[in-house]
């Protein structure tokens, strides 16, 4: 046993409090006065409302903001269009719909342009064959120059000899609408080896203009002349400039044209 000394604030004496061997205080009097006064458990559940925890039942509860007001399914039933989905033909509207609308088709009509094939059977084998030119990231491509058909006109004479032009006054050969061809070649020959030509050119086959560019001059020696000229007009003709002499010039003129 042990034995403790206190003071006592209210008196400012000296108390003893003693102590058991095992360091626990020995207390004579304790005021429980503010304690509870149950003095066992079961007085103590008469005073608590019972309560099953297992199956609570709301009586009302108040709505959030914007909750549906239905208070059961066929009220809501009611305000649903019956619809048959086992069985649509023809034309559905679904304008007022909200949202995605899920649909089964047994078949669409294709809109303009679309694809016909129902496999990509066709598509794979372009893409081999294209596949199949593809070497080292670079596409083997082979170039085959476009060929060009050209056409012929004769200004004066035929397929195989010229015609008679007089020397006494200008001359005019006949015109050629050259507006769907890009170059024209004018050539030919002359038994006049002095024998001089102008170029003329025109927008309606009636309103001449010279090509001052083009003045052709016959060779001295054989008579031949030729020349070519891109074509950014519709009309072409040869002027052949008067000699001044009497008589007349064969005179073979041929345009050929792309």
């Amino acid at each position: 046993m042990s034995l403790i000394l206190v003071k006592d604030n209210d008196n400012s004496k000296v108390r003893e409090l003693e102590c058991t061997s095992a360091g626990l205080l020995k207390v004579d009097h304790v005021d429980v006065s503010a304690l509870a006064t149950q003095a066992t458990l079961s007085s103590i559940d008469g005073h608590i409302t019972a309560c099953n925890t297992g199956a609570v039942v709301v009586s009302s509860s108040a709505l959030p903001a914007g909750a549906c007001t239905e208070s059961t399914l066929s009220s809501l039933n009611g305000k649903v269009t019956a619809c048959d989905t086992g069985s649509i033909s023809g034309t559905v509207a679904v304008s007022a719909v909200a949202g995605n609308v899920a649909c089964t088709h047994a078949s669409l009509p294709l809109p303009s342009g679309a694809s016909t094939a129902s496999l990509q059977t066709a598509g794979n084998s372009s893409l081999a064959d294209l596949a199949g030119c593809v070497s080292a990231n670079k596409v083997a491509v082979t170039s085959v120059p476009a060929t060009l058909s050209s056409t012929h006109h004769y200004m004066w004479g035929g397929a195989s000899a010229g015609e008679s032009v007089s020397n006494g006054s200008d001359q005019f050969s006949d015109s050629v609408n050259v507006n769907a061809f890009s170059k024209i070649s004018i050539y030919g020959s002359s038994s006049n080896f002095s024998d001089e030509f102008e170029v003329q050119l025109s927008h309606n086959d009636s309103n001449w203009f010279e090509l001052t560019s083009a003045f052709i001059q016959v060779d001295y020696a054989t008579g031949h002349f030729g020349l070519v000229v891109d074509a950014p007009f519709q009309y072409v003709r040869l002027k052949k400039k008067s000699t001044g002499g009497s008589g007349t010039d064969t005179v073979w003129a041929i345009l050929s044209a792309k």
